[in-house]
Formats: C-alpha cells, structure tokens, sequence
C-alpha cells in the first residue's frame, strides 16, 4: 500500500503517518458551523426549525443570504491559523447530513455542502492540521437531542433501513470524494448515538465499516460509544485494523455550579475522581489495544466567579489525556460565551439583536444543558413531577427519570419550539448589508479570546 507521508492510520494503539511516525491528534471541534446547535449561536430548538422560521420571516432568498453569511464569518482560514498556532494539530468539522442531501430528495447531493468542506480542508492543508470529518447529525436521527437537529425528540434512525441506507450512502459519497486527502485523518462515523438496542449500533457500524473499506481502505474510522458515546460494553470487539474509538466526557465540576476541587451534589470531586470516570471510558480501548481519542470534552464558562474553577479542571482533563498519551478534541472553538475558546463579542451586533429571545430562553431553560440555574419553571416542572407521581403511586413503571423528561418535553421541546418565530421575528426587514454586519460579530477579529484557556492550551502544547 502506497500511502502519502502525512497520511494517518492506525497501528496497534497509535496513530501514525506514512512515515511512521507518532502523531498526536490534539485540537478543536468546530462546532456550530455546519451543524447549529442552540447554545453554541443563541436561537432556540433545533436548526432545521430555525431555519424555517428565518426563511417565514425574511423570505427563502434573504434567508439564504442569512445562512450564507454566517457560515462565510463562523469559521474561516483565519480560525484555523490561530488553532495552528497554539500548537494543536487536528481540528473535527461537525456537520449536518442536510448541507449534503435534502429529505425530499435521498441520494441526491448537494455540491454546496461539498464546496464548504472542500475549502475548510483546503485551510487545514496549507496549514498542516488534520481534519476529523463528522457526521453529527443523522437522518432520523440517532437520539433525541438538539445536537443531531431533532425535531421529534425521538431517535427513529435505529432498525430503520432507509435511514441507515442514506448514511451509508453518504459515507459512500464523502469516501469516494477524501480518499485521496492526506490531511482528513479519518471519519467520525456518527456522533454520539444513543441506541436503545446496541445489536442495531453494532449492525450499522459494520455495515458503514464494509461499504467505506469497499472505497477507501486508508482513512481511519472513528467510532464512538453508545449512551452519548460513554458506554463501550455493548460494542462488538474491534473488526477494522485501521478503526480508532471514541470517547465523551463532561464531569460535573466543568459543568454545575461550585469550586473544584470540591463537592458537588453531595460527591467530592478531584483529580482521582475525574480520572476514574476517564479511565472507565477508556476501559475498552486499553483491553482492545485501539487508539483512544476523547473526542469531546469541556466546560461551562456562563459564571464569571467559576471559570478559575473551570480552567482547573480543564487542566486536570488535559494532563490525564497526555499522560495516558490519548487524542483529544475539546468542545467547542467558537460560540456566544457558553463553551468556546472564543466567543461573540457582549456588546456586538449578534448579541445586541438576539438578547431579547435569548433572555426568554434562558428565564424558561429552554437549553436546560447549558443553563444550568434554578428557576421559576424548575419549580413548576418540579410540582408537576410530584403531582404526577402521587396520581401514579403503586402503578409499575420507572418514574426515577420523569422530572428530567418533563423538563425536555417542556422546556427544551415545547416552549423552545415556540420561541422560534418570536427569534426569526428579530432579524425582520434587515437588509443585506445589516445581516453582513451582524454576522461578522463571529468573525475571529471580532471576536474574544478565552485568555486563560488559550494560555492552558498553549501550555498543554509544549
């Protein structure tokens, strides 16, 4: 096999080049880019009713526009310039399947989808970062959340052949399409399913394995858990010499409120602690001698008062993946000031504009993951509950989740849905020019930089 000196595969429990060398996969997911998530941008509910209520409001043609501005300032040659330069040497490009195929239309492919990834792996290659090519949003979708652009709230890929047919498909297109590029390390083959079932997991995942490898033999495959990619017991043993896996992992002091070290809800949190919940995700990869990439990972910066806290167990998360000599990609590049190593500016024309709606959502908790603070609703939510259990007393069943559930039916479903046209309704009679101007507030010069993550990177890189 005759491969490209910086070409990627696997080798026992590494990744190397064509030369043979070790490499590290060390960087970014640029999420939020060619897959919206709510948070990451500020407008509620998932993309494809998002992008209906701005094409309500401003019509298909301006909404094009909209779109199209966005993506041309959201990431650009620049972000991947500056993700160079702090050293990292990957960068994983989450995408929606709908940039490359509409439902109306199965196995028909867009070029614009193509063209967005053709450029951004054009940037990588003259900057010698290598790109992990994502599939983070499925037809039918593989779980419930707004993260895969669920509109149902129900993950009905999973025993659906025609689903699974039109990711294979796809998987197909974009093999034959990056066989040949060096600098794509390899595909992500879904992010993060949640499978109720693991035998329809193992199915797809050997079926997508079978038809890539029928194309293109050299790029690696990244696979991940099941349960959100946490759990790996249910995954039949490696099949594919050249496959790597991955894992997620958000720990409790990077997410709810208090200092860590320290308690949280009643459990003490340190680095032992953290590092026990990595090494138990790991698990499968250290028995099955494969590559362990943590391919997300990170926190939650929305209180000031925290983010020492924060950057303490970012470098904790960063030293247990070195040292276990694992890859990594941190969650997220770029967003409005939640997750992100850089962030919309406070006062810039996207956040002037979008604050009224996104006041309401957070009041309501309509992103109930990122805002994690009590409020009026959760008392609600929390009546409902008790109301609910008391009518229910003695009947079988599991209600242990039913509070959680509420809060997702109602809140991250219902009234976030609601909400859309009151955010489309923000941007109505803006011209061409005003939508320009706003949306150059995600442009990296307009943007903040995370001071004290980007000196932890930097550090992490040396």
């Amino acid at each position: 096999m005759n491969r490209d000196p910086d070409s990627l595969h696997v080798e026992g429990s590494k990744i190397v080049n064509g030369r043979g060398e070790t490499v590290h996969l060390r960087g970014f997911c640029l999420g939020g880019w060619m897959n919206m998530e709510n948070f990451i941008t500020g407008y509620p509910a998932h993309e494809s009713g998002m992008r209906t209520a701005i094409a309500t409001a401003l019509s298909e043609e301006k909404a094009r526009f909209f779109f199209d501005r966005f993506l041309h300032y959201f990431i650009r040659e620049d972000d991947l310039r500056f993700i160079k330069n702090l050293g990292c040497t990957v960068v994983r490009i989450p995408f929606n399947y709908r940039h490359f195929e509409s439902d109306d239309r199965p196995f028909e492919y867009k070029s614009e989808g193509f063209a967005l990834l053709d450029e951004a792996i054009g940037w990588a290659r003259t900057h010698k970062l290598y790109v992990i090519l994502d599939l983070h949003a499925v037809q039918g979708w593989q779980s419930a959340g707004w993260h895969c652009d669920n509109a149902a709230g129900m993950p009905l890929f999973w025993g659906q052949k025609a689903f699974e047919d039109r990711a294979v498909a796809l998987w197909e297109e974009l093999a034959r399409r990056y066989r040949d590029e060096p600098f794509v390390a390899g595909y992500n083959v879904m992010n993060e399913p949640h499978c109720a079932e693991a035998k329809w997991l193992n199915r797809f995942y050997r079926r997508v394995t079978e038809a890539i490898r029928a194309i293109d033999s050299d790029h690696i495959l990244f696979l991940e858990g099941n349960h959100y990619s946490q759990q790996f017991h249910e995954l039949e043993p490696p099949f594919d010499s050249n496959t790597a896996y991955s894992s997620h992992y958000y720990t409790v002091p990077g997410l709810d409120a208090g200092e860590y070290p320290g308690e949280f809800d009643g459990v003490s949190y340190d680095r032992e602690r953290v590092e026990a919940g990595y090494l138990a995700r790991a698990k499968f990869m250290r028995q099955h001698h494969v590559p362990h990439w943590l391919g997300e990972f990170g926190c939650i910066y929305t209180d000031e008062s925290l983010e020492d806290s924060r950057l303490r167990v970012m470098a904790d998360l960063l030293d247990i993946a070195e040292e276990h000599g694992d890859h990594w990609t941190i969650w997220t590049y770029k967003d409005i000031g939640k997750m992100g190593l850089v962030y919309a500016a406070p006062e810039s024309a996207w956040m002037r504009r979008t604050r009224p709606v996104r006041e309401a959502k957070t009041a309501l908790r309509c992103d109930s993951w990122i805002e994690r603070h009590k409020s009026e609703i959760g008392q609600h939510i929390c009546a409902m509950t008790n109301h609910v259990r008391e009518v229910l007393v003695g009947q079988p069943g599991n209600w242990d989740d039913l509070e959680e559930g509420l809060r997702f039916k109602v809140c991250d479903g219902l009234l976030s849905q609601m909400l859309l046209p009151a955010f489309a309704e923000q941007f109505r009679g803006m011209s061409e020019t005003e939508v320009d101007e706003m949306m150059q507030s995600f442009a990296l010069e307009n943007c903040v930089q995370r001071s004290g993550l980007v000196k932890l990177i930097e550090e992490a890189m040396k």
